[in-house]
């Protein structure tokens, strides 16, 4: 029976090879997550800053990764357009994010560098988050992720009481 099957083999490149098919699937995942029953999502679309991001990935888990990430991003933000500061990356990347942001030569300090590898644990974090981890006061836990949101390397969502702070993913 192998032998039979064999002879009909088809040959899928990966994601990264076909980027230009990453909006179509990223469209698709939101019309199918929107009328999902009970979801709650109703979501216009991502943005071309989202599109952007999601585009710049190695996608070494394909497409089901990529499904994953956009639902991820679609419960976060539940209604409205997807930016690019709903994209959560998996723990394994963000760790190697902050890496490459060490790396780069960003000038940080302690209390920065210690919110940054709080944040790829996490996933994203609060001034309080930090000021308790950190073991400083709140008004310097808004001081850092303020320096770190300027610097480019966080992105804010929310407001208030409600603010978090994400990493903030550059492409290749």
């Amino acid at each position: 029976m192998y032998y039979r099957l064999w002879c009909a083999v088809l040959e899928v490149p990966p994601l990264r090879a076909r980027r230009e098919d990453i909006e179509a699937l990223v469209d698709h995942f939101r019309k199918e997550a929107n009328l999902r029953p009970g979801s709650g999502l109703d979501i216009s679309g991502f943005s071309d800053e989202a599109l952007t991001v999601l585009a710049s990935d190695e996608w070494p888990g394909n497409v089901r990764e990529l499904e994953a990430v956009v639902r991820r991003a679609m419960v976060r933000r539940r209604h409205g357009w997807v930016t690019a500061t709903d994209i959560v990356f998996p723990k394994l990347r963000r760790k190697g994010l902050v890496e490459a942001v060490l790396a780069s030569g960003v000038h940080l300090t302690p209390v920065q560098e210690q919110t940054l590898r709080l944040t790829a644990t996490r996933g994203e974090v609060r001034r309080r988050d930090v000021a308790s981890v950190c073991g400083i006061s709140p008004e310097l836990a808004r001081r850092a992720l303020r320096g770190l949101e300027q610097s480019g390397v966080l992105g804010r969502t929310g407001r208030a009481r409600g603010t978090r702070y994400v990493l903030r993913y550059r492409g290749s």
